[in-house]
Order: structure tokens, then C-alpha cells, then sequence
């Protein structure tokens, strides 16, 4: 039963909790088994899915329905007051589902197979791969021991997760744009490209291990940017720019659009990879809970976001987005 009234209170420190939270635990096991079961990849894939369109319409029906304490403080007017409620419920809605249901799923995979997925995240001047190795191992003590906090964990893993969402859209902008130049050799003997744009390309074509480019990332970059757009297999805009160079230039306007999480969520070409329920998923917490910030800074007294819930979902996050899980095809 996962549609079902609930019912918020508040303590006396204004921390918000779910008083009748066991038809959501009860259906989050459930859900739990869907995940422990799977027979194949494709099953374990649906089942994600699954969970992540559950947790949607869960939402949405609670932001409706649920009873909640009359927040205390000043609200400039009602539309305030009421984004702040819906905030309030949203969070506890993805830790007391999602976050369950992926702590679970983690500490079962741990038992099993005494390891977490390993993924590397390939890197320039800081070994993001390391990194996650000092998460995983926090994790890992968290999980096992039963600690409600994975602290170094819930700081980097925001930083992993933008790194690896910036190497698989580059990846995948990359692939599709040279799948749709013409023939190399075409290019080069019409004069349309030069050497060291035909020794980029070569490299990508060819996924060449080992080479070390004689130039920073946004040169390169800059490059096939400048030979898609000129070949017509992609569109210039600002927002292509920033994913593949890390900073687009808006025409005239001077302005710049710099890469970060949100400027990557917000693109057109995310929206038209990302499967929908992992784009609303990644909208929820980095845009409108706007996690990362709350954890750096400290915003928010009334919600620990250093919760193991939170943590699970961005490691799950994380590994999705590894194995190419939240794009469409």
C-alpha cells in the first residue's frame, strides 16, 4: 500500500517526522524484492524503474494529501509557505522510500558478494577513481555497523555524480556526432578539416589508450565543437558548447554558460537522453532540494542531510549512470 493518508508531526526541536510510516515500509520490502530477485540485467533495470515512477506518484500524492504541521516562522505569503511544506514533504518521501528501499538493496549486495561496484571515473589532475574508493569505504562502515551517517561519502559524492554525468553526455554527444560526419578521408581530402582535428577524431574513433593531448580539454573540445557545428551534426548553441568544453558563449550577448550540475540537468540534449524518471530523480535533489549546497553549507537545520537514505541514493545514482543505466537507449 503505498497511497495511503500520512500523517506529519513535529518535535519540539521542529524536526519533522512520519507517524504512521509502516504501509510505506511495508511496500518499500516489497519493492525491496523486486530488486533482490531480478533474473537478468534487463529485470534489474525495469525494476529501478519501477521504484524511481513508484516514488514519483508517491509524491505526488502525498504533496496533496498528507497532513502536515503548520511550519513556524515568517513566510512572505502563502506560496511560500506552501513550497517550504512541499519541500519538507518531498525529502522525507525520498528517504523514507528510496532511501530505504537502496540502503537495503546495498547492505544485501555487500553480504553477498563482499564488495560494492567499482567503477573508474577517468580523470585529469585529481584521481576522482580514489575518491571513490574513500567513499565506498565509509559507506561500507556505515552500512555494516548500522551508523546513521556516511560523512565523507556525503560529501563527495555530489562532485562524483557531476563528474560522471559530464563524461557520459560528453561520451555520448561525442559518439553521436562523429557517427554522423562523413567518411574522414572524404573530409581530409576536400580540405575540410585539418591535421590536428583529424588526430582528435582519430583518437575518439579509435578510443586509443595511453595518449596524453597536446592542449587542455577545452581546446580539444573547442575543436570538435567547431568541426560539428561546421559539418552540420550539431547545433550550435551555448548549451552544446558548455557540455563538450565546459563553457558555452552565447551569441552577442557576451554572457557565459558555464558547466555545472544544474546548466547539465537543464540542457536539451540531457532531457533528450535521460530517461525520465532518473531526470526528475537528479531535478529533486540537486535543483530543488538542492542537496549539495544544504550539505556544504549547513542549510536547512530541521533535515539531516547527512542521512545514510540520501547517501544510498546518490551511490545508486552514481552506479546508474556508470553502467548507462539512466539514458534511454
Amino acid at each position: 500500500m503505498r497511497l495511503y493518508h500520512k500523517i506529519f508531526k513535529a518535535d519540539p526541536n521542529l524536526s519533522i517526522y512520519l507517524e504512521n510510516p509502516e504501509p510505506l515500509k511495508d511496500y518499500a520490502e516489497e519493492l525491496l524484492n523486486h530488486l533482490t530477485h531480478a533474473g537478468d540485467m534487463e529485470d534489474l533495470h525495469q525494476a529501478k524503474v519501477d521504484i524511481l515512477r513508484d516514488y514519483s506518484d508517491i509524491y505526488n500524492f502525498d504533496v496533496t494529501d498528507a497532513e502536515f504541521p503548520e511550519p513556524t516562522g515568517y513566510f512572505v505569503d502563502a506560496e511560500e509557505k506552501r513550497a517550504f511544506v512541499e519541500k519538507r514533504i518531498l525529502l522525507h518521501d525520498i528517504v523514507l522510500y528510496l532511501g530505504s528501499i537502496y540502503k537495503k538493496y546495498h547492505k544485501k549486495i555487500y553480504d553477498t558478494h563482499g564488495m560494492f561496484p567499482e567503477i573508474r571515473l577517468k580523470n585529469i589532475a585529481i584521481d576522482y577513481t580514489e575518491i571513490y574508493q574513500k567513499a565506498v569505504e565509509d559507506y561500507k562502515n556505515a552500512i555494516v555497523n548500522g551508523i546513521p551517517h556516511a560523512v565523507t561519502a556525503s560529501f563527495v559524492l555530489p562532485s562524483l555524480i557531476e563528474r560522471g554525468l559530464t563524461l557520459a553526455l560528453q561520451s555520448r554527444m561525442l559518439y553521436k556526432c562523429i557517427c554522423g560526419l562523413p567518411d574522414i578521408s572524404h573530409l581530409k581530402e576536400e580540405g575540410l578539416i585539418d591535421a590536428e582535428e583529424e588526430k582528435y577524431i582519430d583518437i575518439f574513433i579509435h578510443n586509443t589508450e595511453g595518449f596524453c593531448f597536446d592542449a587542455r580539454e577545452d581546446h580539444v573540445m573547442g575543436k570538435l565543437y567547431t568541426i560539428f557545428v561546421r559539418q552540420g551534426v550539431l547545433e550550435a548553441s551555448a548549451e552544446n558548447e558548455m557540455i563538450l568544453t565546459g563553457v558555452g558563449h552565447r551569441n552577442r550577448s557576451g554572457r557565459k554558460l558555464t558547466r555545472t550540475m544544474g546548466s547539465l540537468l537543464k540542457s536539451d540534449f540531457a532531457k533528450s537522453e535521460f530517461l525520465p524518471e532518473y531526470m526528475e530523480l537528479m531535478d529533486n535533489i540537486f535543483v530543488k532540494l538542492n542537496i549539495r549546497n544544504s550539505i556544504m553549507h549547513g542549510l536547512g537545520e530541521s533535515f539531516d542531510y547527512l542521512n545514510i537514505g540520501l547517501v544510498s541514493i546518490m551511490f545508486q545514482l552514481l552506479w546508474d549512470i556508470g553502467s548507462c543505466e539512466i539514458f534511454k537507449n
